[in-house]
């Protein structure tokens, strides 16, 4: 499952500013080979916190669509996505630029993600996907020790 797409960057951030970032001489079109490049190591970076939490590859939330269901990624992980790939675009930035304080916020939430102190929500109802793991064990310890084979008694004589 693709968390973004290039449209999903067009309609947050303005086909001008992708085409200002990914053809800046010619400033004809988004190039899109850049764009999907991008968005691919974005949500690596995404799925480097959320596989933490969730199985990847996330099965998606169920969005009703007619009579019928289709899988979508969270929007709060399409939203992290596109803020991570916007930043990637960019060559230097400030630590005062807005689109640097979108992907420090967008890292930040991720590393919640993956630390259980929030989750992926999906807006039609279920869950994302399934938890990475088994969950907590619980049940008893048992643990046995072997009798000290080195006492006061066994060392008597040694100088």
């Amino acid at each position: 499952m693709q968390y973004a797409t290039t449209q999903d960057l067009i309609d947050r951030f303005s086909e001008r500013e992708l085409i200002q970032l990914t053809d800046p001489d010619a400033q004809a079109a988004v190039q899109t080979a850049r764009v999907e490049l991008v968005l691919g190591d974005a949500q690596a970076y995404a799925d480097s916190y959320v596989g933490q939490v969730y199985k990847l590859p996330l099965k998606g939330c169920a969005k009703p669509v007619g009579a019928s269901v289709e899988y979508v990624a969270p929007p709060q992980l399409t939203r992290i996505v596109c803020d991570v790939a916007r930043y990637y675009l960019y060559d230097d930035l400030s630590p005062e630029h807005e689109v640097y304080l979108r992907y420090k916020a967008a890292e930040r939430e991720l590393q919640a993600i993956a630390q259980g102190a929030a989750t992926l929500a999906c807006p039609w109802g279920g869950a994302a996907g399934q938890p990475a793991g088994d969950g907590p064990v619980t049940g008893e310890v048992i643990s046995s020790f072997s009798p000290r084979s080195i006492t006061d008694d066994t060392l008597r004589g040694y100088a």
